[in-house]
């Protein structure tokens, strides 16, 4: 679920049933389902939902921390298939993925997303009820083949001209969905506000009614996973705050899970005028976004190689690291157990139903700790 991002003012644009597992129940109320898979004499009981997504660019690592770092009844949501130029649906799981899940006591929740996040493949597909309907069949038997839950829908780039018609999409693919036992979540971009003059809003964000989109599926999960207009975290505290806020009142908060970052955003420094790296300085644009993906591994190769100063900004709620790399200065926004901890505070304060972290094999070990004490 790469998500869109900002450089420099510009947007980015970024993809018979096997019985011991289809009897996973699907997630209804995220807060009092039993997992499958404790030990005798147990009921366990997790205290939020937890959604791990898992990006093709990362199958070695996320099968890592399948087997090492996720638990019974934990969610994966692999990011594997997708709605091609001629409107059909394809993909597949490979295989240890798949035994890895099984073997956890996980359950598998794929996205499907429109192939390149192309908007004319968007609008074509939702003005074709013929072929809205074969990939609604599509998704339908592909799950109870494989032993999904069900689907997350990771449709981007898409007009807001075509709200309506995504709307009722959705709506039918839940209720056939539903009428075999299967769910449907939808992952959405984030809005702060009402504004509709923005390109955002016409190529991102508008396309999302997220009081309907919530009364159809069983759940949203809106991509706070990276703020589009950051000049610095990849996603900030405040800046979680003001979505949520935004949301309040249009989808319950049982039905929604935010988006956590396993990534970084790194910034290049070195011809900035004006150094605004902490959020006690006025906020202004001003470095260049160096990357917009990076992993622990990248991080840490930085660190040994390079050494890097280690910061905290308590407004912002993110960590971040400043080093040197052949004559630039680069400051490095991520997040750790601290941040971590803070936004698993905020799902348990708004009563969200739990998270969905983008994605597995990013992020940095810290964030385990916090973590684990959801389970």
């Amino acid at each position: 679920m790469h998500p869109a991002s900002k450089l420099k003012g510009a947007l980015l644009i970024a993809f018979a049933v096997a019985s011991a597992f289809s009897a996973l129940p699907a997630i209804a109320a995220a807060q009092t389902v039993s997992i499958p898979g404790c030990p005798a004499g147990y009921t366990c009981v997790p205290n939020m939902e937890r959604i791990f997504y898992i990006s093709g660019s990362y199958l070695k690592e996320a099968l890592a921390d399948i087997r090492t770092r996720l638990s019974p009844g934990d969610v994966i949501a692999p990011q594997l298939y997708i709605l091609k130029s001629d409107l059909n649906a394809t993909g597949s799981i490979p295989d240890d993925i798949m035994h890895a899940a099984r073997d956890k006591s996980l359950r598998i929740m794929p996205l499907i997303a429109n192939q390149g996040f192309s908007q004319a493949l968007m609008h074509s597909f939702l003005a074709s009820s013929t072929a809205e309907d074969a990939v609604v069949s599509y998704i339908v038997d592909e799950a109870l083949k494989r032993g999904y839950i069900g689907w997350q829908f990771d449709f981007e780039h898409m007009m807001s001209a075509d709200r309506q018609q995504f709307a009722d999409f959705a709506s039918k693919a839940a209720d056939a969905l539903h009428a075999r036992g299967l769910i449907l979540s939808i992952a959405v971009v984030a809005q702060t506000d009402d504004a509709t003059d923005t390109a955002m809003y016409r190529d991102w964000s508008g396309a999302y009614d997220y009081s309907q989109l919530a009364e159809h599926a069983d759940f949203l999960s809106v991509m706070t996973y990276d703020d589009p207009y950051s000049i610095g975290p990849t996603a900030s505290l405040p800046y979680d705050k003001s979505v949520l806020a935004y949301l309040s009142g249009k989808v319950p908060p049982n039905k929604l899970s935010l988006g956590v970052p396993f990534y970084y955003y790194s910034w290049d420094m070195t011809h900035a005028s004006f150094r605004a790296v902490s959020s006690s300085s006025k906020p202004v644009f001003l470095g260049e976004l160096a990357n917009r993906g990076g992993t622990f591994t990248r991080w840490d190769y930085l660190r040994k190689h390079y050494g890097m100063r280690q910061l905290f900004d308590t407004a912002l709620g993110e960590p971040y690291s400043i080093c040197y790399v052949d004559g630039r200065e680069y400051i490095i926004w991520y997040d750790d157990l601290t941040s971590m901890q803070m936004k698993l505070d905020l799902i348990k304060a708004d009563g969200l139903r739990g998270f969905s972290a983008w994605a597995l094999g990013q992020e940095f070990p810290s964030v385990w700790t916090a973590i684990s004490k959801t389970y």
